[in-house]
């Protein structure tokens, strides 16, 4: 059975114009270059690579919000232009509305979209519960703490029921036993729920631990380097117990080498 492709990017390029350089005059500084690659339904695939290899600007170009200068990015088939409602995004920060509790933040999106308040309230309460934090909803952001707010971030991503995730860097804010605790529960919650994921990190385990594959890019301009099929199964028993596996030592060097190794085109010219 074939696998149905969910996001699409599809020859990407991007560049950033710089205005009053070391010279005074304005440049063209190249952040992405014939970028390739496909999301299939289900799957979660993480983008690494250095500083600077546009992980980021490419999630803002799938997101809608940074245009393109070349190629296309499609989910479901359908091209994208600008931020769409089957796209739900996840900040490196929860970015909570203060004056909402937190289960006003995760019904933002359903009140937007006109959905009616008992609805909103429904869903909510049940996204609340799937987070982990059905006790929580009358709290507001600042009687949470950081690990709370990001798990609110992520239910009210996942409120509006969008085709795929995009995930920003969600848990680097975090100390390593709450980011730990979250990538579990993100494993858990995509068992349960079945979202397509791409999700931006620098973390060489965290992208082993969660993804089905991941996308390594080189730097200045970004372009895939290769992609890196990981060969556990799901469910995947802890962090702490796979790090012991030989293959995920194996994987995790390959993907430093590829990274440490990541030359400029200008320079590899």
């Amino acid at each position: 059975m074939n696998k149905k492709i969910k996001l699409s990017v599809e020859n990407v390029s991007k560049t950033f114009r710089i205005r009053g350089g070391a010279n005074g005059e304005d440049g063209i500084l190249p952040v992405l270059r014939h970028v390739n690659f496909d999301v299939y339904e289900g799957e979660i695939v993480s983008l690494i690579g250095e500083s600077g290899c546009g992980k980021t600007t490419l999630l803002r170009i799938v997101q809608g919000l940074v245009r393109h200068d070349a190629g296309n990015i499609r989910v479901d088939g359908q091209p994208v232009s600008r931020p769409g409602r089957d796209r739900g995004f996840v900040f490196q920060q929860a970015s909570l509305l203060p004056w909402r509790s937190a289960r006003a933040n995760v019904e933002f999106g359903l009140e937007l979209q006109g959905v009616r308040a008992a609805d909103r309230h429904r869903r909510a309460e049940e996204l609340l519960k799937l987070v982990g934090l059905g006790h929580a909803g009358a709290q507001f952001p600042h009687e949470l703490s950081g690990g709370m707010q990001q798990r609110i971030g992520l239910a009210r991503a996942l409120a509006i029921d969008p085709a795929i995730m995009l995930m920003d860097e969600p848990f680097s804010a975090l100390d390593a036993q709450t980011r730990e605790v979250l990538q579990e529960e993100l494993l858990r919650i995509q068992r349960e729920v079945g979202k397509t994921t791409l999700f931006v990190t620098h973390d060489l385990d965290e992208a082993i631990y969660l993804s089905n594959r991941v996308v390594v890019l080189a730097a200045k301009p970004g372009r895939v380097k290769r992609i890196i099929e990981i060969p556990f199964e799901r469910p995947r028993p802890p962090l702490t117990e796979l790090r012991g596996d030989p293959r995920f030592q194996q994987i995790r060097a390959e993907m430093w080498e590829l990274i440490r190794n990541s030359a400029p085109l200008a320079a590899a010219a």
